[in-house]
Order: C-alpha cells, then sequence, then structure tokens
C-alpha cells in the first residue's frame, strides 16, 4: 500500500472510532428518590448506607427524603407535592416504619411495569433490589410492583401526583 491509501485508512479508522465513541454515550442516570420512614438509629444509618452505595454505582441521582407515618402501610408521601424544580423520579424506594420493629420485611420499589421500562431502567432496578438485599440483609427485602400490589398501587398514585413517570 502507498503512503496515501495508508493515510486515508488511518483516518478512515479514526473518525468510525470517534463516530462510535460518539454514538454510544452513557445513558443517563436514573433519578431515585429514597423515601426515609424510619425511627431508629440503626435504620436510618441502613437508608444512609443504602444512598451511599446507589450514589457510587454510579447509574444513580439519588434524593432522598424523610417521612413521618404512623404505619408502615400509610403512603410516606400523602399530601406532599413534588417540587417544580425536581423532575419526575424513575423510581421510588420506600423504607417503612415497620423495618424498626421487624412488623414490615419489605423495602418497596415503587417503577412502573418492568415490560414498560427500557433495558437500562430494568437493569437500574434490578442494581436496585440488590444494593437493598445487601444493606437491609435479615431485616428487610426489596419488593416491586411484579411481587406485591401495595408498589404498584403507590406507583398508580404517584403518576398522578406527579413524582415519577408515566
Amino acid at each position: 500500500m502507498t503512503k496515501k491509501k495508508l493515510t486515508a485508512l488511518a483516518l478512515l479508522l479514526v473518525l468510525g472510532i470517534a463516530s462510535v465513541s460518539i454514538a454510544q454515550e452513557p445513558p443517563a442516570a436514573m433519578r431515585v428518590l429514597v423515601v426515609d420512614s424510619t425511627k431508629t438509629f440503626l435504620s436510618t444509618m441502613r437508608v444512609g448506607g443504602l444512598v451511599g452505595a446507589l450514589k457510587q454505582v454510579g447509574l444513580f441521582e439519588v434524593d432522598v427524603r424523610l417521612s413521618d407515618v404512623s404505619s408502615s402501610f400509610v403512603d410516606p408521601l400523602e399530601g406532599l407535592s413534588r417540587p417544580s424544580d425536581v423532575m419526575p423520579y424513575a423510581a421510588i424506594l420506600v423504607v417503612p416504619r415497620g423495618v424498626d420493629d421487624g412488623s414490615a420485611q419489605w423495602i418497596w420499589v415503587v417503577t412502573d411495569g418492568l415490560d414498560r421500562l427500557s433495558p437500562g431502567e430494568r437493569t437500574g432496578v434490578a442494581v436496585i433490589s440488590q444494593v437493598v438485599n445487601q444493606v437491609f440483609d435479615g431485616v428487610g427485602t426489596a419488593t416491586g410492583v411484579t411481587d406485591d400490589l401495595f408498589p404498584a398501587f403507590l406507583w398508580a398514585v404517584y403518576v398522578q401526583e406527579g413524582w415519577m413517570n408515566e
């Protein structure tokens, strides 16, 4: 091959690699809200560990909201409005009050149905569930919309209230 052909081939190779790199931008971070309804120091520390672990993964943009509810099955965002400067969330994790005393064993992972989520969001939900199960090992288990009716009910409410994407 001549020098011109080699230069042209190298230039095409560089442009091809650059175009593939541009086309494969990393996906946007999945927006997650963690709602902490726990009342004990140990549970609050677990929630802090959960938030830290999710942020460290790098796939999530995580916000936290504290909630004071009377029982595990009360909507922790009831009566609250999503601030207008905050975009809706793809997932909301509800850590219920009952995790403190063992009366609730679930940490609800509230999302749209898995068949309606993008592949990236489904992966995000799987990662969230794994992290929840590790942080709350023996105390609580991640439970989503395909496992229980309560997260599905909360999803419907949160979509209506503007907390979540439809």
